[in-house]
């Protein structure tokens, strides 16, 4: 093989990669994430940065959009700092609805938040809210 063959094979399995790479690369986007008290019909209800003290769970809901075949994201729980759960939920679709619960303790009352993650641990959203 000659060296101007060499050069351009190299040169073709570089965009190849390159072409790969990008593509398996997903640009997913949070273009919706509640905190609330239910989850109804697939849609968030009781929305808001204040959940009542006493409440036995909440959900974080999140809207996904822009994947480009299946993927997942991770919601991580923080209580006043400290991680308490960490929730792997699919994706499966370029416009995707999907939700995790956290069951609260009595005593777990104070600054909460819910970090939303994509694949590859990129920050894609941060939730802060208050049980009171």
């Amino acid at each position: 093989m000659n060296t101007q063959h060499f050069f351009t094979l190299i040169v073709s399995l570089t965009l190849v990669s390159v072409f790969v790479t990008g593509a398996l690369a997903q640009e997913i986007t949070v273009s919706q994430a509640v905190v609330c008290q239910e989850i109804i019909d697939r849609m968030p209800v009781g929305a808001g940065d204040v959940i009542p003290a006493g409440a036995e769970r909440v959900f974080c809901f999140t809207r996904i959009n822009g994947a480009q075949g299946e993927t997942e994201i991770t919601h991580n729980w923080y209580y006043k700092g400290v991680l308490k759960a960490s929730v792997v939920l699919p994706v499966r679709n370029s416009e995707w609805r999907t939700w995790s619960s956290k069951t609260l303790l009595p005593e777990w009352t104070g600054e909460w938040m819910v970090e939303v993650l994509s694949k590859d641990g990129t920050p894609l959203e941060s939730l802060i809210f208050f049980v009171q």
